[in-house]
């Protein structure tokens, strides 16, 4: 006739006989009362894999640079890493001069300068990575 089988549900097998049917042959009737439910297998876990020694403790993340009091800072708008700084402390800006180019999500984001002045420190080179709102440049 059919093919059986035993199906797990929620924790109880049962039963089950399954019928191949041609096509265009017409569908068995569906019998409501299921099988008596048949008792579980035990399942034997298998003991778990003793965790790896770590060679080398990680190292502890830098502090980020801190930038001096008083100027105008700019901080990353959002996570990212720097590919090109296009300032050196000393250096006069104008508002708009393209001070950082910060990679993020695949895309290159211009930083530019929000106002005109001196640039009183660099805190990032090429290569880093930065948070959202992580100091980057302060103008003076």
């Amino acid at each position: 006739m059919g093919r059986r089988f035993r199906v797990t549900v929620n924790g109880k097998v049962y039963e089950v006989e399954v019928e191949e049917m041609g096509f265009g042959a017409p569908s068995a009737p569906v019998n409501p009362a299921p099988s008596a439910p048949v008792a579980p297998s035990p399942v034997t876990a298998s003991p778990a894999p003793a965790p790896a020694q770590a060679s080398a403790p990680a190292p502890a993340p830098k502090p980020s640079p801190q930038p001096t009091v008083g100027g105008s800072t700019v901080s990353a708008p959002m996570p990212g890493k720097i590919l090109r700084v296009n300032v050196r402390e000393g250096e006069q800006v104008s508002a708009g001069d393209l001070l950082v180019v910060l990679e993020a999500m695949k895309m290159e984001n211009e930083i530019l300068a929000p106002t005109s002045g001196t640039v009183k420190q660099v805190l990032v080179k090429e290569g880093d990575s930065v948070n959202t709102g992580d100091a980057m440049v302060v103008i003076g």
